[in-house]
């Protein structure tokens, strides 16, 4: 039997997990939109709270990875190899259009490095600007209500928060800190381009 002497990538595998990443960050809007926001004791928040940082770290360094491993692959094919070629046109392409690290130029192979090394792994929260569901039940309410009693006031809708798609980055390099904001649309985008 003859065995491959290199890793064996499965790039649509790649691409799950990054579709996966994205997914967690996408369904945590609706999550925080519909579960109580200050107990967040209802099962799909558990969940959540139990398994959204241990399953995006997983994906995050397992894609950050195996596209630089798949680097390594590609770069030291020989020049005239055509699937080389192609590879280094994607790749330049990516580079050029696809600014993964909000407020830094760098390119996908370097933000894959900061994501292997950062140290500190931290998504980013924002104040929601969207009703959160208890609101409509709550205004319902008020509205029944408006009718019998004078002076009821309009209730206050309610603050929740939610995950942006932002993850940021923290690390040292040769004893000097640095920080990084990745955004996980544009890094997964960046992802599929590459490997499609």
């Amino acid at each position: 039997m003859k065995l491959p002497s290199s890793y064996s990538l499965d790039r649509e595998n790649i691409k799950l997990k990054a579709y996966r990443l994205l997914c967690y960050f996408y369904a945590n809007k609706e999550i925080s939109r519909t579960t109580t926001p200050e107990k967040r004791t209802e099962n799909l928040a558990k969940l959540e709270d139990t398994y959204f940082f241990t399953e995006i770290s997983k994906l995050l360094i397992d894609i950050a990875i195996s596209v630089r491993v798949l680097d390594n692959q590609m770069k030291s094919l020989n020049i005239n190899n055509q699937i080389k070629t192609q590879y280094i046109k994607s790749m330049e392409h990516i580079n050029k259009y696809y600014s993964c690290m909000m407020f830094d130029e760098m390119n996908l192979r370097e933000v894959c490095n900061k994501i292997i090394h950062a140290n500190i792994v931290e998504p980013h929260f924002q104040e929601a600007n969207d009703r959160h569901e208890i609101d409509e039940y709550n205004w319902l309410g008020w509205s029944e209500g408006c009718g019998v009693e004078e002076d009821v006031p309009e209730p206050e809708p309610i603050k929740w928060k939610h995950l942006t798609y932002n993850i940021r980055l923290g690390g040292k390099h040769n004893g000097k800190q640095w920080w990084h904001l990745l955004e996980v649309p544009v890094f997964v985008e960046a992802i599929c381009e590459l490997l499609s």
